[in-house]
């Protein structure tokens, strides 16, 4: 009897070793992107073993590869059943669906991603496999959504409140133009940048953005003189944005400065900066300027 339970035992541990070496050999063909070795090695194991999620994703993609699309979707439903990244199944089965040329099913498994948070823009707008779909409105419908949800702030009304600033600009005061001004969008739309330069030596830079904790939009300024300005929002309205900061003064005296965006009819910008010396009594305007757009 104890001979028998080795023996067994014995053949357990070898079918275990075998198995072992199938996975590991199925994995190395893989790596070097031996399709064909991959696919039949790993056939070859998940015969006689579960295998976990991995293995069965591997396989899919090695169909793929191989351009054996109807294999490769059904080998990622089976990646899928054991818990492997939704977002790796779904640009995998997408891809193979769109080599088959079934645009319903490929956009069907697109926009479930996309609802579920699919954020791989970059992949889709460029991936070949997607090529032939581009102009469709299918398809542009779901890119979308997903770059929605790679840039949450593109498609949030406070987040592009300030949107009216934004472009290439000459500014001016009382018909004479004093600098320029490039107002641009930081990628994902979170932050709008401001570059000013004059014709002398005075440069300066912001950094503007919407903050959801105090839900104000803030500009933090840092000029070439040392000048800084923290400015918080104080009001908001269409077309309208103030801030106030305080400001420390050459000899280190403290006062506020109020400055406010209005959009005119005609496209400009007035950008108003004020002054107050009594803690926000009174007023006094300073610079005045103009924003009017520069002709291409």
């Amino acid at each position: 009897m104890k001979k028998i339970n080795s023996l067994i035992l014995l053949l357990f541990l070898t079918s275990q070793v075998l198995a072992q070496d199938l996975k590991e050999t199925a994995l190395k063909h893989f790596t070097n992107q031996e399709w064909e070795d991959a696919s039949a090695n790993y056939l070859k194991y998940l015969k006689s073993n579960d295998g976990d999620s991995l293995d069965w994703y591997n396989l899919a993609l090695s169909h793929s590869r191989l351009s054996k699309h109807e294999k490769a979707i059904e080998y990622f439903n089976e990646a899928k059943k054991r818990n492997f990244p939704p977002v790796f199944i779904s640009f995998g089965m997408s891809k193979s669906y769109a080599a088959l040329k079934d645009e319903t099913k490929m956009i069907e498994v697109l926009s479930a991603a996309a609802n579920n948070g699919l954020n791989a823009i970059n992949l889709l707008q460029n991936d070949p496999a997607f090529e032939e779909y581009r102009s469709s409105a299918p398809f542009i419908e779901v890119l979308k959504k997903v770059e929605q949800n790679a840039y949450p702030c593109l498609g949030k009304a406070n987040y592009r409140h300030f949107d009216f600033w934004i472009g290439e600009w000459d500014v001016m005061v009382n018909g004479t133009k004093v600098g320029d001004n490039s107002i641009t969008m930081a990628k994902g739309g979170c932050a709008i940048h401001e570059n000013y330069k004059t014709a002398g030596n005075y440069a300066g830079q912001s950094i503007n953005f919407y903050d959801p904790i105090d839900k104000k939009w803030h500009q933090h300024w840092v000029g070439s003189g040392g000048d800084v300005y923290n400015y918080l929002e104080t009001k908001r309205e269409p077309g309208l944005l103030q801030f106030q900061s305080k400001v420390m003064g050459p000899t280190g005296n403290i006062s506020l400065s109020r400055l406010t965006f209005t959009l005119n009819q005609d496209g400009t910008v007035r950008q108003l900066f004020e002054g107050s010396t009594d803690d926000g009594k009174t007023w006094t305007a300073g610079f005045d300027g103009l924003y009017m757009k520069k002709s291409n």
